[in-house]
């Protein structure tokens, strides 16, 4: 087919309409979408692009509106290519609605959105008029009920983003500095957006991917003007980025929508059919509700499945229970997060009124996908959904064996007998990844309880186990209890199936430096601070818990089975080594053992099962279980004691998926590191949010103020209010250049304070002033004082007039300076009638000019010493801030070295205990090794403790001070390189 116009605008009315015949056209694409648009200023040569990417020459025209051209995938066979070309935007602005329309439809169809613009001047200045990206979060939703969140919401289904930089000069250092970086585009912005909403900043926040393309001129002579024709030939080297871009953009996946949809062209047409009537009324587009309105009208959308070349249809999560012999294995084909029946996004029960809090999440779904062939990968539904959770969270994930019965558990946690996780009833692993189940906390008011249920490891039909190591440490790094679920007994057998616990230090690092697995002065206290509580579960446990003729508990029956062999064999060092493992790792350990909890034939349907139809002993023990881990699981924390909110949660398992994906081993300490940028940076955002709210509840009734002083305390009380705020949700912020940033923001809204007090107070006293001298205004023009004695007549209205102005109240700071600028305005008036007053004499008149001198110049003079005053009591005011800012910080830092002493104290006491167990049993050596790290945490400890541990931080906070509160006299030395870029 050739190019037509698929949406235009209506020259009479400004909006756009769709084109019935390019729907029909889209309507017959059958297979998932590839959609590559383009969006950027008029003669970029953006239609020469797309016809290189067609390569079918010329092919899209130069005309207003979207126009589409459908085309084969040239190498994904299994989908259809569409390219849609807008028109341009003008160097002056135009109809900056129409545009902003034309732009949001652009983002909205594409799985691709390409920038195209020219290098002309500063490349950075070229992407900021890309301004229609603002309106984005202000035009589209994801969820209605977390528009607190929409931004970040966005950036999980908005498309690829490709800046197309064109007529480049060419440069081979250029090209290989962006093939080195993977062309991301962050990497080649000159410095960090000051303004959060500037168009450079908005694409960094809002778009997932980002990448930077750039293009010499495709002319053969390198030169520029109109882009050749087909018959001409094109400059090599334009080629060769032409291939390159061609290659990244067309290797992207389908088309998808909320949910990760993959779209067909019949969706994509009655998509673009909603959005297109919600902007024609300046409605707000809401993707959720669109996306399932139109799965319930068309039950044939080829949607919310990713693309399955057998061409059978992924079958609900659950179906596998209830499966003949004669259907395939739906684990074996094809894992899918999200099911047929689901909605869109996940089913939320409600919010408690007047919270932020989303409701608890009705059942279970994927959060981190293992398909077969294919690397781990973070469902961004599910993350999305588990970062709106702002409460702490207390996350029990539990691993083990497949068919070993792991959901079960976390069911009865969730206080399911029925639902929740699948069970399903055959000998083949049931679940793939990690799912997730986002709950209130049973026992914990304002937690939330997350539970993650782990693909089965060991699956023999499996076949690549690769990513069970994987999915054993990410079950690790994410939880603050974890469940380790077996069979049978505690034997050697168990623990050799354990063996994912030995690998852990080859799959976890704790600190940066270096590469690979553990580092060099890596004990295993350092483990300790980021890894969870063990639960050990033995199921079908038939033994008596009995030891050399006496009853043991559970956990002593644990110990037991933990304890090492001596020797120094080979075998015995095999026996040792996942005991040590355990031992080492989690120190904290806690064991439950069940019974079968019913008869074989009742098994198969467990998930069934009413209470009474249990085994009463079972029940028992699973509700012993159950309340060990609702009232002894804490919060997810990381070093220093730091709570972690579903919000966290997700940017860690991010960034631990995305690290095993490249390759990487994943680092716990650049981890929280990376968690620390964020969340420090939010912190930021939310304490001038609150300062703003605090202010807004005040400042209405209260200016203009009477004095410096009265607002200067009205600041005083929010910016405390905001810095509480800011300290109860930073951390890691060592350099202080955060707080630094905060001290910046909150001195802004300051001065923006002064600025509306007095003009709020100027405001009154004019019109105060032009009310009062009303009546003399009429006089002047009515000449009554340019009579014999008229000069003295208007010094007494004059003065009667000030006289009253000096009693109404409320005028503010500007009382004196403006009342000083009134009557100067009128002295030119005085001098007049003071010139023509026929009763005073030469002499008089000059007497009386004289004194009327000294009376302004000594006005003026008051209003100096008044604005004197007032900066003295700004700059005293500066270091009110500073002392503020330093008191709230010694008090965080005195709260942050209590917890960090804690858990210094648990880990020690835990080595002692550990090491008190080792001389038991006769390993000196091992002893001796755990005594050097019990003597590095008593050192750790006595470096805490120091006056210098705090003093140093708060040294560092009179230096950001002295360069963000101007007018601070502060250390000026060792100022943060970040602070300044960040800032400035």
């Amino acid at each position: 087919m050739e190019p037509v116009c698929l949406v235009e605008p209506v020259p009479s009315s400004g909006t756009l309409r769709v084109n019935p015949a390019a729907l029909g056209l889209l309507r017959g694409l059958t297979r998932p979408l590839h959609v590559l648009a383009v969006f950027g200023p008029r003669g970029t040569g953006k239609s020469f692009l797309m016809d290189q990417l067609a390569g079918q020459g010329e092919g899209f025209p130069c005309s207003p509106g979207i126009w589409v051209w459908c085309l084969p995938h040239p190498t994904q066979p299994d989908q259809a290519l569409v390219l849609l070309d807008t028109e341009g935007f003008p160097e002056q602005e135009g109809d900056k609605t129409q545009l902003s329309r034309l732009f949001l439809l652009n983002v909205l169809l594409s799985s691709v959105l390409v920038y195209n613009t020219r290098s002309e001047g500063d490349p950075q200045r070229q992407l900021d008029r890309l301004t229609y990206v603002r309106d984005l979060p202000r035009l589209v939703q994801v969820l209605d009920e977390c528009s607190w969140e929409n931004s970040f919401l966005l950036s999980s289904v908005l498309p690829n983003f490709v800046w197309c930089l064109r007529d480049v000069a060419p440069d081979p250092c250029l090209d290989e500095m962006l093939e080195a970086t993977g062309h991301e585009l962050d990497s080649a912005l000159s410095s960090p957006q000051d303004l959060e909403d500037s168009p450079s900043s908005c694409i960094q926040r809002l778009f997932p991917c980002r990448k930077l393309f750039c293009f010499c001129s495709p002319r053969a002579d390198g030169g520029h003007g109109e882009p050749p024709s087909p018959a001409d030939q094109l400059h090599p080297t334009f080629q060769e980025q032409m291939g390159r871009f061609k290659d990244y953009a067309l290797s992207r996946s389908p088309k998808t929508v909320v949910g990760n949809r993959v779209v067909d062209g019949t969706f994509l047409a009655d998509f673009l059919e909603r959005v297109v009537d919600l902007l024609s009324r300046d409605k707000p587009v809401l993707l959720s509700e669109i996306c399932n309105d139109l799965q319930q009208e068309g039950d044939d959308y080829s949607v919310g499945y990713p693309t399955d070349t057998t061409g059978d249809a992924p079958p609900r999560r659950a179906a596998a229970s209830a499966a003949q012999p004669s259907v395939p294995d739906p684990k074996r084909e094809c894992v899918v997060p999200l099911q047929m029946s689901q909605p869109a996004l996940p089913v939320l029960a409600q919010a408690a009124p007047g919270t932020a809090q989303p409701g608890a999440m009705e059942e279970p779904m994927c959060l981190i996908e293992n398909r077969p062939g294919r690397e781990l990968q973070l469902n961004q539904r599910a993350l999305s959904l588990l970062q709106s959770f702002r409460q702490p969270v207390v996350v029990v994930a539990i691993a083990g064996l497949y068919r070993t019965g792991k959901s079960y558990l976390l069911n009865r946690l969730a206080s399911k007998d029925q639902g929740g996780f699948s069970l399903g009833a055959t000998v083949q692993s049931h679940t793939k990844g990690i799912w997730m189940w986002c709950l209130p906390h049973p026992r914990r008011a304002c937690h939330t309880l997350v539970l993650l249920d782990t693909e089965g490891l060991g699956d023999v039909e499996k076949g690549d186990t690769k990513n069970d190591a994987w999915i054993f440490a990410l079950a690790v790094l994410l939880s603050s209890t974890l469940v380790y679920n077996s069979l049978g007994t505690i034997n050697q057998c168990a623990l050799e199936q354990l063996h994912y616990v030995t690998e852990l230090t080859e799959h976890i690092k704790v600190k940066a430096a270096g590469e690979g697995g553990r580092q060099e002065g890596e004990d295993s206290a350092e483990f300790l601070r980021f890894f969870p509580a063990f639960v050990w579960a033995v199921r079908d446990f038939t033994l008596q818990l009995e030891l050399d003729g006496r009853e043991i508990t559970e956990d002593e029956y644990l110990e037991n089975g933990l304890k090492l062999k001596p020797g120094s064999s080979q075998r015995a060092q095999l026996y040792n080594l996942p005991r040590e493992c355990i031992r080492q790792f989690f120190p904290a350990r806690k064991c439950f053992v069940f019974i079968q909890p019913a008869g074989r034939r009742d098994l198969p349907r467990l998930e069934e099962l009413q209470e009474d139809e249990l085994e009463p002993e079972f029940s028992e023990q699973v509700a012993r279980f159950c309340h060990h881990i609702w009232e002894t699981s804490k919060p997810k924390t990381i070093p220093g004691g730091h709570v972690v909110t579903g919000a966290m949660l997700g940017n860690l398992a991010m960034t631990y998926v995305d690290t095993i994906r490249s390759g990487a081993v994943p680092c716990m300490e650049s981890a929280v590191l990376a968690l620390a940028q964020i969340e420090n940076s939010a912190a930021v955002g939310e304490a001038v949010a609150v300062y703003e709210e605090q202010l807004a509840r005040q400042v209405v009734v209260l200016l203009p103020t009477e004095s410096v002083p009265e607002l200067l305390e009205l600041h005083a009380q929010c910016e405390r209010e905001a810095l509480r705020a800011f300290m109860a949700r930073t951390f890691k912020d060592d350099d202080r250049s955060f707080q630094g940033e905060l001290m910046h923001r909150l001195e802004e809204q300051k001065q923006e304070l002064y600025r509306r007090n007095e003009l709020a107070s100027s405001d009154r006293c004019t019109a105060i002033l032009l009310e009062l001298s009303d009546e003399m205004e009429d006089q002047i023009g009515q000449r009554v004082y340019l009579v014999p004695g008229g000069y003295q007549h208007f010094q007494n209205d004059r003065q009667q007039m000030v006289e009253r102005y000096r009693q109404v109240p409320g005028k503010g700071i500007k009382a004196e300076e403006v009342l000083q600028e009134f009557l100067q305005s009128k002295e030119a008036v005085a001098q007049t009638i003071l010139q023509t007053d026929q009763a005073l004499t030469e002499k008089e008149k000059e007497t009386a000019a004289e004194r009327a001198r000294a009376e302004m110049a000594e006005r003026e003079q008051e209003v100096l010493k008044q604005k004197e005053a007032e900066l003295q009591q700004k700059l005293e005011d500066q270091d009110r801030s500073y002392q503020e800012n330093l008191r709230q910080l010694e008090e965080k830092l005195e709260d942050e070295r209590k917890k960090l002493l804690e858990e210094q104290g648990k880990m020690m006491d835990q080595k002692l205990k550990e090491q008190e167990a080792l001389l038991r049993e006769g390993f000196r050596e091992e002893a001796r090794r755990l005594e050097n790290e019990i003597r590095g945490l008593q050192q750790q400890n006595e470096e805490i403790q120091k006056p210098s541990w705090i003093q140093s931080a708060l040294g560092t906070l009179g230096d950001v001070a002295s360069l963000v509160l101007p007018g601070f006299v502060g250390k000026a030395a060792g100022v943060v390189t970040n602070l300044v870029r960040r800032l400035f």
